[in-house]
């Protein structure tokens, strides 16, 4: 009878180790997918923030080259508007 009663238990304790092995590797695989994911994020933040970056740059040298051409236009645009007549039309 206690041969069997202490067969049971090592059944037992052997599963329950299994069991606590098993939610090791599980605990495991979970921070791995946790790393990942946090470096995935980490990636796609440095991406935007070089991209953003990126954007910045071309708005500041493309702005500065726009305000000088559109000052050109509109210095043109004033002249060109000083130097025409008005026309009247008449309604019978």
């Amino acid at each position: 009878m206690i041969t069997i009663l202490a067969i049971v238990n090592a059944e037992k304790e052997g599963q329950i180790e299994s069991k606590m092995m098993k939610a090791r590797q599980m605990e495991e695989i979970r921070e791995a997918r946790k790393a990942e994911t946090e470096k995935r994020q980490e990636d796609r933040k440095k991406k935007l923030d070089e991209t953003k970056d990126g954007m910045r740059k071309k708005r500041k040298r493309s702005g500065g080259e726009e305000n000088e051409s559109a000052r050109e236009e509109a210095a043109m645009g004033t002249e060109r508007k000083k130097s025409r007549k008005n026309k009247s039309v008449s309604v019978a």
